[in-house]
């Protein structure tokens, strides 16, 4: 680890490659809006957008910074931990986590004095949980409460955001678009809790020398796993659930050809979960659930198939 730029710590800082996470969520809101409200406002979209990623990557960040400074005061090492692993100086971590939390929030002032409250409350709850999950006393993530935070922050909220920044100046946003926008939100709420599962059914013995009581910690890592793939098979009913609601066109089943893949992917995990071997998998099932559902909805949109 010598001779490292700072890109390289950037990018480890932040987790750079886990953007993805926020991204499907936020593409999969403007897919829905687009074919149940017909409309999508790409300018405002466009800058939402960034301040989703941001924001993001803030929280990554932070949380590198609090694991960082918890090992310390515990008198452990983690293996794990970016910061000290990438020798990043800790000034540098609070400068960029500083910067990406102001672009956030600059841009969702704006947007929301040109669009409204609603965007401020769902954003404002969003940077609350955002800090919660990791900093305070009492982070969440140290509770059993880690995946469902995470799942309906990133899942939930983000994909609100993305419905709401596509249709709050047309006549078509209605009372119930934060209903709609939760059926759509459930197969990216249930896949991205499995991320923060998987991570802890990782890390339970490591977790537990910092006092974090995790899901996995209550329930033990059997139980966990059968957790785990529930929700994957729960996340794939909901796709189905959201077609017959005609909140997704047709095509949009086509997803479920990923199935195989997913199951066998899952499968290499739970047979050795471990997070420098096979964790990965969960990204890539992540990714194989939210990128099909997409596509074969953009696909669906563009043949028409209502």
């Amino acid at each position: 680890m010598e001779s490292l730029t700072r890109r390289e710590q950037f990018n480890a800082l932040v987790q750079a490659q886990s953007t993805v996470i926020s991204a499907l969520p936020y593409l999969m809101g403007c897919a829905f809006a687009y074919f149940y409200y017909d409309h999508f406002n790409l300018g405002d979209a466009l800058l939402l957008f960034i301040a989703v990623i941001s924001f993001h990557l803030a929280v990554n960040g932070h949380n590198q910074y609090t694991d960082y400074w918890r090992f310390n005061q515990s008198g452990s090492n983690s293996a794990n931990n970016i910061i000290a692993k990438f020798k990043i100086h800790l000034s540098w971590a609070r400068l960029i986590i500083s910067s990406l939390v102001l672009l956030s929030a600059a841009i969702g002032v704006y947007l929301t004095i040109k669009t409204g409250w609603i965007l401020l409350l769902i954003g404002v709850l969003s940077f609350v949980v955002g800090y919660a999950y990791s900093g305070g006393p009492y982070p969440i993530l140290k509770t059993p409460f880690g995946e469902l935070a995470s799942g309906i922050t990133m899942g939930y909220n983000i994909t609100l955001l993305a419905i709401y920044i596509s249709i709050y100046n047309q006549p078509q946003l209605d009372s119930f678009f934060w209903l709609k926008g939760f059926v759509i939100a459930l197969p990216a709420i249930l896949v991205i809790s499995n991320v923060m599962l998987g991570n802890n059914i990782c890390d339970r013995d490591e977790d537990i020398h910092i006092g974090k009581r995790t899901l996995v910690y209550y329930i033990g890592r059997h139980n966990a796993i059968k957790v785990l793939t529930s929700c994957y098979v729960l996340s794939y009913i909901m796709i189905v659930v959201a077609v017959l609601l005609h909140y997704l066109p047709f095509f949009t089943l086509l997803s479920l050809v990923t199935i195989p893949i997913v199951y066998q992917r899952i499968h290499t995990f739970i047979s050795h979960p471990d997070k420098m071997t096979t964790f990965f998998n969960i990204l890539i099932s992540l990714q194989f659930i939210l990128i099909s559902e997409i596509l074969f909805t953009i696909v669906g949109i563009l043949m028409n198939f209502r």
